[in-house]
């Protein structure tokens, strides 16, 4: 055993103490015993030589005591600071999280520079919180990752997601309550506060994607916000739009902020029309698997729908100039892909990494 390892362990104080106070007593006990019992031979001075003795082991008695004294002074105050710094790590640490945290929920985008940041918190998290903490924000984290990457990109679900998030916001702040020791929330009081935020946040309509009477109104306020769409795709769009609602007349259509979204009466999403000055008119399609679920060869640049596994199953057709037979086409197989119920592609496939090139 590491004597000094064990000495300066705060969990052994207890023994320390016990040890130190079991020393010092057969020291005192001890020395004092032998005084009284021991026959001195006859000299002239041994009272003297007696009392000098006693001075000597009550002095060394009174050291062992407040050496013992300042030792467990030392290990209590050394605790103390400790505690201090690690409730201060605790306190920097939550506080940090939680407006990252609203400052996500703000615009409901996680960026890949956001995820980042959450990873490093992750790890600060593990190495300071409690196990409890650790699983709450585990918890909160893992609902966090399904937030989209961009505006552009299609989530299902998005507002329970958001709502989510809230509730388990809440559940990570008591927890960190305990850590910091400053009190549990009431139940009460945490189920008022899912509710509320619940409220807030339904009222943001930051969810409703159809507040718009129809395509016209869509563009408009489309075109007041990207004043960098040129009249070309703002008309090719068009033109895309009126043949998708023609030809497929029992998709529902719902218009999100960069452009319509096709649904099948299963639910299921069969694309999106997007419309941006950067890449101008963009599909998002399904992959097919009759092409392997490939990326089709046709006249204009094909894109994976991100650069990971999530939503793999679609690929985007970017600045889109005409609507030729080769678009036609893959609106039709994306239409099929959810009316027939055909396969899709998904995270667990075994080629999904080679098929996305990703390798």
């Amino acid at each position: 055993m590491d004597f000094k390892a064990w000495w300066y362990d705060s969990s052994t104080t207890k023994w320390q103490i016990i040890i130190g106070t079991l020393l010092v007593g057969l020291i005192f006990f001890g020395t004092f015993s032998f005084l009284d019992t021991y026959q001195f031979e006859e000299w002239k001075y041994s009272g003297f030589s007696k009392s000098i003795m006693g001075i000597l082991m009550g002095t060394v008695a009174l050291g062992v005591i407040t050496g013992v004294i300042i030792i467990f002074q030392s290990i209590v105050s050394m605790d103390r600071e400790k505690s201090q710094k690690i409730f201060d790590e605790r306190l920097s640490l939550y506080k940090g999280f939680t407006k990252q945290t609203m400052s996500i929920i703000s615009d409901n985008i996680l960026d890949d520079e956001e995820r980042e940041q959450l990873k490093v918190i992750e790890k600060e998290v593990l190495m300071i919180a409690s196990n409890t903490t650790y699983k709450k924000w585990v918890e909160l984290y893992n609902v966090m990752l399904k937030l989209k990457s961009d505006e552009n990109e299609e989530i299902e679900n998005e507002e329970e997601i958001i709502l989510s998030i809230s509730d388990k916001s809440v559940e990570f702040i008591n927890s960190c309550r305990m850590d910091l020791e400053i009190g549990v929330i009431d139940k009460a009081t945490i189920k008022y506060s899912k509710e509320h935020s619940r409220t807030k946040i339904k009222n943001s309509k930051k969810f409703t994607v159809s507040n718009f009477d129809g395509y016209d109104s869509w563009i408009k306020q489309r075109l007041e916000k990207d004043s960098k769409i040129n009249k070309d795709d703002e008309l090719i769009h068009k033109k895309i739009n009126n043949y998708i609602v023609s030809e497929y007349p029992e998709l529902d259509v719902k218009y999100r902020k960069h452009g319509p979204a096709f649904y099948h009466n299963s639910g299921k999403k069969v694309g999106n029309l997007y419309l941006d000055g950067r890449n101008g008119v963009v599909l998002a399609l399904l992959r097919s698997e009759n092409n392997d679920y490939k990326l089709p060869d046709i006249s204009f640049d094909c894109k994976n729908s991100r650069n990971d596994l999530k939503n793999c199953e679609y690929f985007n057709v970017v600045n889109i100039k005409k609507l030729d037979g080769g678009i036609k086409k893959l609106i039709e197989e994306s239409y099929e892909i959810r009316d027939k119920k055909l396969n899709i592609l998904k995270a667990d496939h075994p080629n999904v990494k080679e098929i996305l090139g990703f390798n």
